[in-house]
């Protein structure tokens, strides 16, 4: 057992300490000069000794330094949490509001039942609960555009990409984006939801579909993509959907299916801890290979190969089945 008991208490208050000190904009504060905790409850809008004892806790764990005269200041990380720096997490810090933490907190109904707690607690499903709080909606998208930044470049370089290559639920087109940037020969389509694409990356110059991958496909390509798509979506949602590429697909057309693998993932742990959070917010999973494999086999199609992306993260290639 490698578990410190002891220390799950402080990774869970330290989670939700970031996500308070980001929604409270400490850190933006902070980057303007340093501040008493005084100071900085006024600016703040929050009771001093309360905020005190909130920066007595990230100050311990480094995400903000105290000096000599009892004033706060930002560290190299805490800088990352301002909304204007370059490498922001703040996105990411603040995706993770109540309605997720609640849905966490109510695992127990999600193993029981196999459903999502957050459409047992909200009654409708998460995407359907962003569509009508947009800000949530916008801390969403841009949480998972830091998720990808790095992910994408490397998918862009690893992978062969040749003709024309359909992103299928390809949010604001970041990843087209970049493999058009790296491989200056090929064609390129964002497929998503009107209400998506219309808010597509600037640096996009392919061509945007609008549409739903729970319906057939109006469109073809030399190579589909389904990156971190079907891990969103129970068996039948993701089977849907693999027979909606597989049917658009031409004889010759590959599929990557880009997504964790729970028996071949470096990093198993963290992908088991990510499986569990798609299961109460999303009803959906991470799979085993022989899981993939047998949607895959269901949808016409069969894999080719495995490429390794990152720890947690493989491209599957597909062709339709002979």
């Amino acid at each position: 057992m490698s578990i410190n008991i002891t220390s799950l208490l402080n990774n869970i208050m330290l989670a939700r300490a970031l996500f308070v000190a980001a929604e409270l904009d400490i850190a933006e504060h902070l980057s303007q000069q340093p501040m008493t905790a005084a100071q900085l409850a006024q600016v703040s809008n929050t009771d001093k000794d309360s905020l005190e004892r909130l920066m007595h806790f990230l100050t311990l764990h480094e995400v903000f330094a105290k000096d000599s005269e009892n004033k706060y200041h930002t560290t190299d990380f805490s800088t990352t949490m301002c909304a204007n720096h370059p490498a922001t997490i703040k996105p990411f810090l603040l995706h993770d509001d109540e309605t997720r933490w609640n849905a966490f907190g109510n695992l127990v109904y999600s193993i029981k039942t196999g459903k999502a707690s957050f459409d047992m607690l909200y009654g409708q499903t998460y995407f359907d609960y962003l569509k009508k709080h947009p800000q949530l909606s916008a801390r969403f998208d841009q949480a998972m555009t830091i998720i990808s930044n790095q992910e994408d470049e490397i998918i862009a370089k690893i992978i062969s990409f040749y003709g024309t290559i359909a992103d299928i639920g390809g949010g604001k087109g970041q990843l087209i984006t970049n493999i058009m940037k790296n491989n200056s020969h090929v064609t390129g389509i964002l497929f998503d939801l009107p209400q998506v694409i219309q808010h597509h990356n600037a640096d996009f110059l392919g061509k945007k579909v609008a549409g739903s991958f729970f319906e057939p496909l109006p469109l073809t390509a030399d190579i589909f993509i389904l990156k971190r798509i079907l891990h969103d979506w129970h068996d039948e949602k993701a089977l849907q959907i693999l027979k909606n590429v597989s049917t658009a697909m031409n004889n010759n057309s590959k599929l990557y299916i880009i997504d964790g693998i729970l028996d071949h993932a470096q990093d198993k742990k963290l992908l088991a801890a990510i499986d569990l959070a798609l299961l109460t917010i999303f009803q959906g999973k991470e799979r085993t290979l022989q899981e993939i494999t047998h949607l895959v086999h269901k949808a016409g199609l069969e894999i080719v190969r495995i490429i390794h992306i990152n720890e947690i993260m493989s491209a599957i290639e597909c062709k339709k089945t002979k």
